[in-house]
């Protein structure tokens, strides 16, 4: 079997190379990738849009690929995986309709209160004088309705803040032109978890936990990115959580997708706060792997990806066997171009060769490589996943190959797996 992992970051690169640990790289295509992860020996498919469905399901074909792994929520936003089973793949990725769990979060949470699932409660405002009004209790969340590559989710303290929010999507149009409606949150106190499944439209099966770090500075700091790290297993997982997740949160979900007629069969991301009193709330619904979490998982995962990978495909989940996992602690630290998360540098050198470590692994994303050098091209650039006995092992192993890389104002937090 041939399997074709579609994105460009690290995401994609931790899939890809997860995959080919278990069926060889010679199995494996990356599209369209980037330089840093052909520095891995995928197969390539060549100058082929992802965006469009018949030259990619062509090329997929003559490459023999017949499982299809959609990494990024704009393709599944259009509709790409319905397209590709209707060539006969075998697709892991929900349809669009489905992925209105993500792209979508008025509809998300709409669902989520069909189905009785703990989250926030919360109103809907469909223009700056209305979110001003429904937002006067802080802190609050207030969460843009369309994908916003990880910056449409504020914590405003202050009537200030809702306006430079209200001002960014309505004045400034930072998320398009034709913006739709923001959701205001009652805020949830707790610990966050990540609790990452496959799903074939039956049954959830999830991977470990993970937790994320959100914000680009140390303790917190700072405005929120696209993610700076990771860890797994999360230090907030306690005995049980995962079954009460299952039993209030996902198959609830399950139940509520189908009376909507809706086929999940894909990736399903659990954004979870846990109480005081161990209760699960939902903060957020993704159709896809978390990014940067699926570094972290995928360093920990030891067999087994593949055949689950292929079972929530055909919608045989019930009958694929165990992931197996390394007893490790994994711990993925983000290193970032120059003005992230804002208007992010590009075209810096890249200098330093890192020896890496046997339980170590670089993930790339925002590289290019011109004239003979390693280029910054994109926010988060690069990433350095590493394995340990626990935490405090972990870390200093990814901090170590970390060092080795420089470019230009690089930046990256110190604080990953501090627990």
């Amino acid at each position: 079997m041939k399997i074709l992992v579609l994105g460009t970051g690290g995401r994609e690169h931790a899939l890809a190379w997860r995959c080919a640990q278990e069926i060889g790289f010679e199995n494996v295509a990356l599209h369209p990738g980037n330089p840093g992860a052909f520095t891995d020996p995928f197969v390539r498919l060549g100058d082929v849009l992802p965006t469009d469905a018949a030259a990619l399901s062509r090329a997929a074909k003559q490459s023999g690929i017949s499982l299809v792994l959609i990494g990024p929520e704009a393709l599944l936003a259009q509709d790409l995986a319905k397209k590709l089973r209707a060539d006969g793949f075998l697709v892991v990725g929900p349809d669009a309709s489905g992925a209105r769990l993500e792209t979508s979060k008025v509809f998300a949470k709409q669902t989520m209160a069909s189905a009785h699932i703990p989250t926030a409660s919360f109103s809907i405002a469909r223009n700056a004088k209305e979110l001003l009004e429904m937002a006067t209790t802080f802190p609050c969340a207030l969460k843009y309705d369309g994908l916003a590559a990880g910056k449409g989710v504020v914590i405003p303290h202050s009537q200030r803040d809702v306006q430079d929010f209200a001002d960014r999507i309505w004045k400034d149009q930072e998320f398009g032109a034709n913006p739709t409606h923001v959701l205001v949150e009652s805020f949830l106190k707790g610990k966050e978890i990540s609790l990452i499944g496959f799903c074939d439209g039956n049954v959830f099966r999830p991977l470990a936990t993970a937790t994320d770090y959100k914000r680009v500075g140390d303790a917190d700091q700072g405005p929120n990115t696209g993610g700076m790290g990771s860890i797994s297993p999360s230090p907030w997982e306690r005995p049980g959580i995962v079954e009460k997740v299952q039993a209030v949160i996902a198959q609830p979900l399950l139940r509520e997708l189908k009376k909507q007629s809706i086929d999940y069969r894909g990736i399903l991301y659990i954004g979870l706060m846990i109480d005081s009193g161990e209760n699960p709330f939902v903060v957020e619904f993704n159709a896809r792997f978390g990014d940067p979490e699926t570094q972290a998982l995928m360093m920990r995962i030891e067999h087994g990806f593949v055949e689950n990978l292929l079972a929530t495909a055909e919608g045989k989940l019930a009958d694929a066997p165990p992931l197996t996992w390394s007893s490790s602690h994994s711990v993925y630290v983000v290193a970032a171009a120059g003005n992230y998360p804002a208007k992010p540098r590009t075209g810096d050198k890249i200098s330093g060769v890192p020896v890496v470590e046997s339980a170590s692994k670089v993930f790339y994303s925002g590289v290019k490589f011109q004239n003979g050098n390693w280029l910054t091209d994109g926010g988060r650039v690069l990433g350095v996943g590493s394995l340990g006995r626990g935490f405090a092992e972990a870390r200093q192993a990814a901090y170590r190959t970390l060092d080795q890389i420089k470019w230009d104002q690089m930046h990256f937090r110190k604080d990953i797996g501090s627990v």
